[in-house]
C-alpha cells in the first residue's frame, strides 16, 4: 500500500510541476499570443492550421500557424477528390511587402506584392510573383 501512495505522489507531483511549463509551449499546442511579427503582411490570417481548408488562395495567402509558423493558402490542380477550397501548409520565411523585381536575400523566402501576390526569391530576377510546388516555380 505505502508503495502504491508513494507512485502516486510522485506521479502527481509531476505532472502538476510540468503542467505550467507545457501549457505554455505553442509547439505543444499552447498560447502562443500571434501579436504580430515584423515581417506580417496586411491580410494575414493568424487561425492557420496544416492541412485545414481555407479560401484566399489567390491573393492574400499568408497566415502563422501554431507557435507563428509561416503558412499559405494553396489550391492544388487536378488534386481527388476535387475541392473547391485550398489547404493551408508551411510557407517559407515571409520577408514582408516588397515590390516585383526589388532584390531580395535569398532563395526559401516569401513575400507578398503590394496588390496581395504572393512573390518568391528568385535571386538575380529578384521578388517575382507565384509560388513553389514540388514541380517547379509557378508564376500568378
Amino acid at each position: 500500500m505505502f508503495r502504491v501512495l508513494t507512485v502516486a505522489a510522485a506521479i502527481a507531483g509531476t505532472a502538476i510541476g510540468l503542467a505550467p511549463f507545457a501549457s505554455a509551449d505553442p509547439a505543444l499546442g499552447g498560447s502562443d499570443d500571434p501579436g504580430r511579427y515584423p515581417t506580417d503582411v496586411p491580410g494575414m490570417n493568424y487561425q492557420a492550421v496544416n492541412g485545414a481548408p481555407c479560401a484566399n488562395h489567390d491573393i492574400f495567402i499568408f497566415g502563422r500557424g501554431p507557435g507563428g509558423a509561416s503558412m499559405a493558402c494553396h489550391w492544388i490542380p487536378n488534386q481527388w477528390p476535387p475541392v473547391d477550397t485550398g489547404f493551408w501548409g508551411y510557407s517559407y520565411a515571409i520577408q514582408g511587402v516588397k515590390d516585383i523585381g526589388s532584390p531580395c536575400p535569398g532563395p526559401q523566402t516569401a513575400a507578398q506584392a503590394p496588390d496581395g501576390r504572393p512573390l518568391l526569391c528568385l535571386g538575380p530576377q529578384g521578388w517575382q510573383p507565384g509560388f513553389k510546388t514540388g514541380d517547379g516555380f509557378f508564376p500568378s
